[in-house]
């Protein structure tokens, strides 16, 4: 097991390696110091295999799926190169991969320039930190830097956050002061004698209830908007009015469908709409029973008189 690796986090950083990347690729870049080479077409190559990944670093992985997979990504970061010969497994360094250690401004390997300006053994009244380590902690509140410092002024409300003019704050408000309205919700509004359904919703509407969307509902539209404007309380977005429309036609249409029933209210208006008979007078139904015509008007039948109360001759 290897006791020490060596992770240069400045240019992990830079060619965006993560914490597994990074340590398996500071473990390769040794292999050609110990590893087995063998020239393929020219070029030496080194084994190593899953394996001895996992012999050597153990705290990175236990599968060689898992070391197969971080060898391809580095593979494809353009630091390694990957073949295989003979069932084993060779690599080989690419150029970038060898400035791995080549920091100007490292605190292991610092160049002339970096002992000179830069260096945090040899600093300056410059930067005090190398260009490395100004890219990790560059804009930190514990290490600031003349360039990237930056003075906000807190104000009443939280600090590092200007508070609103009294322009925006009436932007943010309704004609009563009170907060306005989400903007992006549908507005609601009363019916109006203006107003007009929004067509795709009709559309959509009358194919669901089975009506003709190009249909003549001129009247039928009149009376819904004097019907529901008479009524200023009740408010609807325009989506929804319009589907109340659609049901109010769709009513109409089966109301007219509907034959009249015969009980009811509806039966007695029915006999009172007809001509009613005469009622026969009791002479004449007497004509009738003994089948002959009923006498004319004037008539008199033969009998004696007899004067009232004891008068007469």
């Amino acid at each position: 097991m290897q006791y020490l690796v060596s992770i240069n986090q400045t240019k992990a950083l830079e060619w965006g390696l993560n914490a597994q990347q990074a340590m398996l690729f500071a473990f390769l870049h040794q292999v050609p110091t110990w590893a087995d080479s063998r020239e393929i077409d020219g070029v030496v190559w080194f084994n190593i295999g899953k394996g001895k990944v996992i012999e050597e670093l153990p705290l990175l992985t236990d599968k060689p799926d898992t070391v197969y997979r971080l060898m391809k990504q580095l593979r494809t970061a353009g630091l390694i190169c990957m073949t295989s010969c003979d069932n084993k497994t060779y690599i080989h360094l690419t150029e970038k991969a060898k400035g791995w250690n080549r920091v100007q401004g490292s605190e292991k390997n610092p160049t002339s320039k970096a002992s000179a300006k830069g260096s945090e053994k040899n600093p300056t009244h410059g930067n005090k930190s190398e260009k490395g380590r100004k890219n990790i902690r560059e804009g930190s509140e514990k290490y600031p830097t003349n360039q990237d410092t930056k003075i906000i002024t807190p104000t009443h409300t939280d600090a590092g956050t200007p508070e609103p003019s009294v322009f925006e704050r009436a932007a943010q408000q309704a004609d009563d002061g009170e907060p306005a309205a989400d903007l992006s919700a549908p507005r609601k509004n009363a019916m109006h004698l203006e107003w007009e359904p929004e067509p795709e919703t009709y559309a959509t509407a009358c194919w669901q209830r089975g009506l003709a969307p190009d249909a003549n509902v001129h009247d039928a539209l009149l009376d819904f908007r004097e019907h529901f404007a008479a009524q200023p309380a009740r408010t609807a977005t325009h989506a929804d009015w319009t589907r109340r429309f659609v049901r109010w036609v769709a009513e109409n249409a089966k109301r007219q469908q509907t034959p009249l029933t015969t009980t009811g209210g509806n039966a007695h208006a029915n006999r009172r709409s007809s001509t009613p008979k005469r009622r026969l007078t009791a002479q004449e139904a007497r004509a009738a029973a003994e089948g002959r015509a009923p006498a004319g008007g004037g008539d008199t039948f033969d009998g004696e008189w007899q004067p009232a109360h004891g008068y007469g001759g």
